[in-house]
């Protein structure tokens, strides 16, 4: 009973996270975590305070302008036709320097440099693609210059703020001040980028409609563009996975997520029943170490979660899922029973993890 009952808790969470995969993310638990492991899920959170996205180069970017049209637009029955039917101006290029944030610029201009290579626009199409591309570089010219001055401020509140945090008075009221200012900072953080993270998709949407369905082989083929991962997000040495992309956060969601639901599912089918244990075990310990029911932690747990002092329900379910990890339950009614009278018992004496005398 024990056994599904908590395969049961694990099932439907992983299963709530997959039918709502578009709300779930694992980063608030990660970036919401507290006392003397904190540090640790922070790591795992991709530049959380945003320092490396808020770098700037100058770098010098050739983009394009459009000129002022020299045809006017047909009339039709003394109406003007529809801007979309307006032939697309023609462009002047223009080379520059400008400052970005790479993280970000770089990505961005690899999805251009793609959609150029890859579909080999002519005409319309190709004029109409530089100058989608010559208003992203003004809208990011325009937004690190008007943040210049924000970002630094930010930046200084933030070596403050570590400052302080490694200082010596660490009282209750301090911790206080210390987790409002995070907060704060964070939230600062992430304003920055709203701008970036708007004309990334601006650019991306243009790219799509103005290519639109291409002709390949005779067939028509659906636009498909790289997915924009800024590069702080990026899985180490260049990995594209099949679900996840090249997104660590993905990769993080889609794994929790899994992890839960085959942990759950195992442990209700009694299939390989102890290693499911021991991962359901290792969850839980992350779980308690994100938010440890310690005194003298800042925040504490609300009080409408109830309240505890060491041990609290994560506790207590982590203590049964090791029991059970210590205990052959799947093989008196799961699964494991057919798997260790199919081979796995003779496996067992092969290695000498088993012997006769174990029968009783």
């Amino acid at each position: 009973m024990v056994r599904l009952c908590i395969g049961w808790h694990f099932f439907y969470e992983g299963c709530w996270k997959i039918d709502n995969a578009d709300k779930f993310s694992a980063l608030p638990f990660l970036t919401m975590a507290k006392g003397p492991f904190a540090p640790i899920f922070y790591a795992m959170s991709p530049d959380l305070d945003g320092v490396t996205r808020l770098k700037t180069e100058t770098r010098e970017v050739t983009f394009w302008t459009p000129e002022k049209a020299t045809i006017d637009v047909k009339k039709e029955e003394g109406k003007d036709v529809p801007e979309l039917f307006a032939p697309v101006p023609e462009v002047t290029e223009t080379t520059a320097e400008i400052t970005v944030y790479p993280a970000y610029f770089n990505e961005a201009q690899k999805i251009y440099n793609y959609a150029i290579d890859k579909y080999a626009p002519e005409g319309d199409k190709l004029r109409a693609l530089q100058i989608a591309w010559g208003t992203y570089v003004a809208d990011v010219r325009d937004d690190v210059k008007d943040n210049a001055s924000n970002v630094a401020a930010y930046l200084a509140a933030l070596e403050r703020f570590q400052a302080v945090k490694n200082g010596p008075n660490n009282g209750p009221e301090q911790k206080k001040r210390q987790w409002a200012d995070m907060m704060k900072l964070r939230s600062e953080a992430q304003g920055f980028f709203t701008g970036q993270d708007a004309a990334v998709e601006t650019l991306v949407a243009q790219i799509q409609n103005i290519l639109g369905p291409v002709n390949e082989a005779g067939a028509k083929e659906t636009v498909k563009l790289p997915t924009f991962v800024v590069e702080t997000d990026q899985l180490p040495f260049g990995l594209n996975l099949p679900f996840v992309g090249r997104s660590w956060t993905k990769f993080l969601d889609f794994s929790v997520t899994w992890a839960l639901t085959l942990i759950g599912l195992c442990l209700i089918l009694g299939f390989c029943t102890r290693l499911a244990a021991i991962g359901g075990g290792c969850f839980l310990i992350a779980v308690l170490m994100t938010q440890p029911p310690w005194p003298t932690i800042f925040p504490p747990v609300h009080p409408e979660v109830g309240h505890a002092l060491i041990v609290d329900k994560n506790f207590v379910e982590m203590v049964a899922i090791f029991m059970l990890a210590t205990l052959p339950v799947g093989r008196w009614g799961g699964l494991d029973y057919f798997v260790w009278n199919c081979g796995g018992k003779q496996l067992a004496k092969t290695f000498g993890f088993y012997s006769e005398e174990n029968e009783d």
